[in-house]
């Protein structure tokens, strides 16, 4: 009878070492594959500005979707709850909701949170800017469209669907770590996330209604605000990865130094 108890040790080893292996080799599938899909987005977001700068006026699909979209007999309410969230993501009530929102990550002392959103916001937002910069689309003219306010920044790709993605985006992710999961009063998240995924779904849709972007720069906003969000997550990830392993060595050099005192 003793002398099996080491070939069942010996046994539950193998299984755990080959179920870590099996564990490693799909982590690094998973990695693979949103590495690729990455790489292939930012392609196809170079590609998207290159086409479009070489021809900014709209398309013929373009003209037609947005046409199509102005003419809807939309319910009486419809259209001020479109001009609300196209208003609300403004440059100035947009950095005034991000300053609340930077302080009170802050005060609850998640800075590591506080600081990934404000890099990922603000590298993301310039990062799209230089890329309309280059493209330097015009804006939809009142001639063709139906023009609310007349704009003449950059159009490709739509600003304010990019940082809708990062700001809401970025909020809903941390929304569901750790730190936020175990958070007492999670609960009352719950209409914060509705609302920030509402700014994402219906800021592209507002920009068009409102002729102030072309179908395309909605998708290539969407597209640059996905690629940023994306990066910055892995970023966060990987530096509580790191912070984690880094912590698990000390708690596991103390028993040591406890026994050579």
């Amino acid at each position: 009878m003793e002398s099996t108890a080491p070939l069942a040790n010996s046994r539950s080893q193998s299984h755990a070492s080959k179920a870590s292996g099996v564990t490693r080799r799909h982590r690094r599938l998973r990695w693979a594959i949103a590495i690729t899909l990455w790489v292939a987005g930012l392609i196809l977001l170079g590609v998207a500005s290159v086409l479009v700068h070489n021809h900014p006026g709209p398309w013929p699909f373009e003209l037609e979707f947005t046409r199509t979209v102005q003419s809807q007999p939309f319910w009486s309410w419809l259209s001020p709850v479109i001009d609300f969230f196209g208003t609300f993501n403004n440059p100035t009530p947009s950095g005034i909701a991000i300053g609340f929102v930077f302080t009170a990550i802050l005060l609850m002392g998640w800075y590591r949170q506080a600081i990934f959103l404000a890099l990922a916001v603000g590298i993301g937002d310039y990062i799209d800017t230089l890329i309309g910069d280059y493209v330097a689309r015009l804006r939809p003219s009142p001639a063709l469209v139906r023009v609310d306010v007349v704009l003449k920044y950059n159009s490709f790709p739509s600003g304010h669907c990019c940082h809708v993605v990062l700001f809401y985006g970025f909020l809903l992710f941390l929304s569901f770590t750790r730190p936020v999961r175990r958070w007492r009063y999670r609960w009352a998240l719950i209409p914060l996330q509705v609302f920030a995924a509402l700014n994402i779904l219906l800021i592209g849709f507002s920009r068009v209604y409102e002729g102030e972007h072309w179908a395309t720069d909605i998708l290539g906003g969407y597209l640059s605000g996905a690629l940023w969000l994306a990066l910055f997550i892995f970023l966060y990830q990987w530096t509580a990865h790191i912070l984690e392993e880094r912590r698990a060595r000390k708690l596991a050099q103390k028993p040591m130094q406890v026994q050579e005192a």
